[in-house]
């Protein structure tokens, strides 16, 4: 039977060991969809989104979608200095059938991937979209679950920062 990783420190999901993989791959940057609120933000209980990475000619370089067990993956295919394009597609799906339902909402942001896994970026959509960002820094414990009025969607990107700003 293998070895069972040991889990990285909340409200991250990766590893010291995770970071001095990541310095000698060469890549400009990971990914990870946020979504929630709820604990862990690892099941979608009702949020659908998608976040998709281009590059500046327009070629897909990764798509995910919420529901990955709050997995944070590296960008193949970049290296610091690049320009990518992140946006983040959601709505709310779940079962609450007496409150209407917003159509999709999309936020697109420009970013140059450093390689530097301290610049973070962290941008999205929905009514909670705050609440879900306050949870991913640590600020915030999440309390409830999603819900038609109370529901946000997005992404994380280590290693980058917005245009205009390297």
């Amino acid at each position: 039977m293998g070895r069972r990783r040991k889990p990285g420190k909340y409200p991250y999901d990766y590893t010291d060991g995770d970071d001095r993989r990541f310095a000698d791959s060469g890549v400009g940057g990971t990914l990870r969809v946020l979504h929630g609120p709820g604990r862990g933000m690892g099941v979608p209980e009702g949020v659908v989104c998608q976040v998709e990475v281009r590059a500046t000619d327009g070629d897909v370089l990764d798509v995910s979608e919420a529901g990955k067990f709050g997995k944070e993956h590296r960008l193949h295919a970049t290296a610091p200095g690049d320009r990518v394009e992140v946006t983040v597609a959601a709505r709310y799906a779940g079962d609450d059938a007496a409150v209407p339902m917003l159509n999709e909402l999309s936020a697109t942001q420009e970013v140059v991937l450093t390689g530097d896994l301290d610049d973070v970026v962290r941008f999205g959509v929905g009514p909670a979209w705050e609440e879900v960002l306050a949870i991913d820094t640590g600020d915030l414990r999440p309390d409830a679950a999603p819900t038609a009025c109370r529901w946000g969607a997005g992404a994380r990107i280590r290693g980058a920062r917005p245009t205009g700003q390297e």
